[in-house]
């Protein structure tokens, strides 16, 4: 399916301005090929957008831009109720997503998180199987023929990354085989300004990773993730990826590693000032290494200073 994003937005206008199809596309193509515009079975041309646009007062240029405002503000709406699904929020999910008409999504992406988003509160709230959540998110990116795309999108990554959880080993291993080769090469991959999505997804094949042993992987994932983050100037889920590492480095006997990891999982926890995310971080770790973390961490630093003095 081709991109049809844009003609789904002129359509908006157009509806809004109470203006027929007939009249919009009068003298400029016929009824029929718009409306195979619509369907995404193939792109609509500059030319015919400048058209459109004058039909509906209004500069081509303007309407670009407009178009990825609302773009743009729709992938913010997918990923809120993304999150509201992935959080339990179930009511405030429900409120979100009623909302929102599927119709109207004018990103093919977004759709596809919207969808996926629907499928996560059923399964979340035991409205149905890991079995039919599996089927259907394996549908919804035709996977397995997903897996030979030249190019992904962040939503099919996350769909991907999800389908890790409920696959067999050999499915999650070639996913996360297949992950690897994409996020390796950005080129390979349409974001549509969704960074966040794109950083979640290292994080949770990092965490996918460490289930399944393969350490170097973890570490791998999580430097992409770190070096993406200092990239953006972002402290986004860098929590997560420091305590990774300690986790992955703590399995391969790296003791050197594993403390500088664990200093500056303490460092991010600290700056951001979360108490409740400190709480929870300092009871993970605690538990993992039978250590008290933050005394654990302000010694290291002694030890530091000591030695440096």
């Amino acid at each position: 399916m081709k991109n049809n994003g844009l003609c789904i937005y002129l359509e908006q206008l157009r509806s809004a301005r109470h203006i027929s199809q007939f009249s919009f596309v009068d003298d400029v193509i016929s009824l029929q090929q718009y409306r195979r515009y619509l369907k995404g079975e193939s792109d609509i041309p500059f030319s015919v957008v400048a058209q459109l646009a004058g039909k509906l007062g209004i500069k081509t240029d303007t309407i670009l831009r407009e178009f990825e405002v609302a773009r743009l503000d729709e992938t913010q709406t997918m990923n809120n109720l993304y999150n509201l699904a992935v959080n339990y929020a179930h009511k405030e999910f429900f409120n979100l997503a009623n909302s929102i008409n599927p119709d109207n999504i004018i990103e093919g992406s977004n759709l596809l998180l919207y969808k996926h988003s629907i499928t996560l509160n059923d399964y979340y709230r035991k409205a149905i199987t890991v079995t039919q959540v599996r089927e259907i998110n394996k549908e919804l990116i035709n996977y397995p023929s997903v897996l030979d795309q030249g190019i992904l999108s962040t939503s099919e990554m996350l769909i991907l990354t999800f389908l890790i959880d409920v696959m067999q080993n050999e499915d999650q291993n070639r996913i996360i085989d297949k992950l690897s080769i994409y996020l390796n090469d950005k080129s390979l991959i349409l974001s549509g300004g969704n960074e966040r999505v794109y950083t979640l997804i290292l994080a949770r094949l990092a965490k996918h990773s460490g289930i399944l042993e393969s350490y170097e992987q973890v570490i791998k994932f999580c430097d992409l993730g770190i070096k993406r983050n200092l990239k953006l100037f972002s402290y986004y889920l860098m929590e997560f990826f420091y305590y990774y590492k300690s986790l992955a480095y703590h399995a391969l006997g790296d003791d050197e590693n594993f403390k500088v990891s664990l200093k500056k999982c303490f460092n991010i926890l600290e700056f951001e000032g979360n108490e409740n995310k400190v709480k929870k971080f300092a009871n993970l770790i605690n538990s993992d290494y039978h250590i008290e973390f933050k005394n654990y961490v302000l010694d290291l630093y002694q030890k530091e200073q000591e030695k440096g003095s």
